[in-house]
């Protein structure tokens, strides 16, 4: 709220004070008398400026919705409406005079219905059946005011008024503006129900404005039957209604404006309240309960006597006939809205029935794959343990589940694993079966026969070895008990049974051809070169042959 809020609210309080203060007791001569004229005018230049004030970029407010700020426009010119037809009426006071109808009524009989619709424009939070049911109930109180108003006023106005045809329309027309007014604030509190109006701007300003009419109508109204019983003194507290009303209307204006936003939590917190509360709501009461007054009222009449209560009755009685209908139909419709609540209600129970079998087969389903993840991995974890164990033959056996990726790749690195250790074991046998030849040939080299050990026949590469340096690989070979014992060691059955062999060292049956060193030669190549065609086969030099001599070192 502007810095100006609280002073100019101060200075509306004691503006109403002093016009209080000033009908009561007649103050300052003859400037009571325009105390009215000042609470209007007053009332309609606060209400206007409330709404053509700029907001600014950075004001915290409720922003105008829809023709909202068109409404709250013409309630401040149906308020400075009034103030016109005021200041004609304070002249022709002034002059002793006394029309009716006068200019001044073009001004009184052209505030109702631009008040009436500036609140209409006020915006709905209601739709679908809701905004029906409001307007059942709107109904239903208009009708009930009226019937009412029709047994106190309005017709004996119609029926029993000798003046011209003029005075007597705008004779019927202002207390039925009155009624108008005052089911336009029943509307306004119907309509407060709503999540628009749950906002502290929207909301005072609604029960202000409500106050003021009611102020402003109930004044009128009863000067209205005081004027038809020719019993109205001017300066009573009967005329205090007009200024104050009008005064709170604007109020009621300036609040909506210049209030601050409230937050969407405190919003939905009220919304929550309502929703919770049990039972029809204070609107309703006051609904229902002109109803009563109506019914009341229709029994006095029955039982009266007078002409003019017999010459309305039939007015009266049709319309509480209509009054009590539109409460039936509410009824219906209530009655409707609630099947149609209860099979919502029904059906949202059936689906959340659906949604828990759902959700109960979901957490069946998580829980069997819960604990397949739970055999999967503690199976998993042994077969992870006996790899690590040495034994590589543990193999992961899950044919199904999320886990299988994770088998695979723990049975393809045990695949890997005993591959490496077959890979280990024949490089062990490779080496042993290197370290026996290299043992043999120490013994052929001192003179001995040589034998080719029996784990060298486990390895084409060293057949094919042995073949490359001249040994013929159909000679009968004997593993010895010890790679590193003497040929005494073997057996004697074995020396007699296996054919001796001559040395691959002595002199071969052609010449060499080379009588280089060992050490100048080429080694032997295993295979043929890329692109080089295969050489025959060369004869064989012992690296232990003397060329120039001959015979074995």
């Amino acid at each position: 709220m502007r810095s100006l809020s609280r002073p100019l609210l101060s200075l509306m309080a004691l503006i109403a004070l002093w016009i209080i203060l000033a009908i009561l007791f007649h103050l300052a001569g003859i400037v009571w008398e325009f105390s009215q004229l000042l609470g209007a005018a007053v009332g309609g230049i606060l209400t206007l400026y409330a709404a053509l004030a700029p907001m600014k970029e950075d004001e915290q407010v409720e922003p105008w919705l829809g023709r909202e700020r068109l409404g709250w426009l013409l309630v401040g010119c149906g308020l400075l409406m009034w103030a016109f037809g005021e200041s004609i009426w304070r002249y022709y006071i002034l002059t002793n005079q006394s029309p009716f109808p006068s200019y001044a009524d073009i001004g009184y009989s052209s505030m109702p219905p631009l008040v009436f619709l500036g609140l209409l424009l006020q915006p709905s939070s209601d739709a679908g059946r809701g905004r029906v049911l409001t307007l059942f109930d709107s109904l239903i109180a208009m009708g009930s005011l009226l019937s009412i108003a029709w047994y106190l006023l309005l017709g004996s106005l119609a029926l029993g008024s000798n003046e011209n045809l003029a005075a007597k329309i705008l004779g019927i027309y202002y207390p039925t503006s009155d009624v108008a007014l005052l089911s336009c604030v029943i509307l306004l509190l119907l309509r407060g129900q709503g999540r628009l109006y749950q906002s502290t701007a929207r909301r005072n300003a609604l029960f202000i404005i409500a106050l003021g009419l009611c102020c402003f109508a109930t004044s009128d109204f009863i000067f209205n039957i005081q004027q038809n019983a020719n019993t109205y003194v001017e300066g009573t507290w009967v005329d205090i209604g007009w200024p104050i009303g009008l005064m709170t209307i604007a109020i009621g204006a300036y609040l909506r404006r210049f209030l601050p936003l409230t937050s969407d939590d405190a919003i939905e917190q009220r919304l929550n309240a309502n929703v919770n509360r049990m039972g029809l709501g204070v609107v309703q009461y006051i609904t229902y309960g002109l109803v009563g007054i109506l019914l009341v009222v229709l029994g006095f009449n029955v039982f009266a006597h007078d002409a003019v209560a017999r010459a309305i009755r039939p007015v009266l009685f049709i319309a509480t006939v209509l009054v009590i209908g539109l409460v039936i139909a509410r009824q219906v419709l209530t009655i409707i809205e609630n099947e149609r609540l209860a099979q919502r209600q029904k059906d949202a129970l059936n689906r959340l029935e659906v949604a828990s079998q759902r959700i109960e087969e979901q957490a069946a389903q998580a829980a069997r794959r819960n604990n397949d993840l739970e055999v999967g991995i503690t199976h998993l974890k042994d077969v992870q343990a006996r790899l690590a164990n040495g034994n590589l033959r543990a193999r992961a056996r899950l044919n199904e589940g999320e886990l299988m990726p994770l088998a695979a790749s723990l049975n393809l690195m045990a695949e890997r694993l005993a591959r490496l250790e077959q890979t280990d074991l024949h490089a062990q046998r490779m080496r042993q079966a290197v370290e026996e030849l290299c043992v043999a040939i120490e013994r052929a080299r001192a003179g001995k026969p040589f034998i080719v050990p029996l784990s060298c026949n486990e390895f084409p590469e060293l057949s094919r070895l042995l073949f490359t340096i001249g040994i013929r690989p159909n000679v009968e070979t004997v593993r010895p008990t010890s790679p590193h014992s003497p040929p005494a060691a073997f057996s004697t059955q074995t020396q007699q049974t296996s054919r001796q062999m001559p040395s691959p060292f002595s002199p071969p049956a052609t010449p060499m051809t080379s009588n280089r060193p060992l050490a100048e030669q080429e080694p032997p190549r295993v295979g043929p070169e890329p692109g080089v065609r295969t050489p025959r086969s060369v004869p064989f030099s012992s690296p232990y042959r003397d060329p120039q001599r001959g015979t074995r070192e």
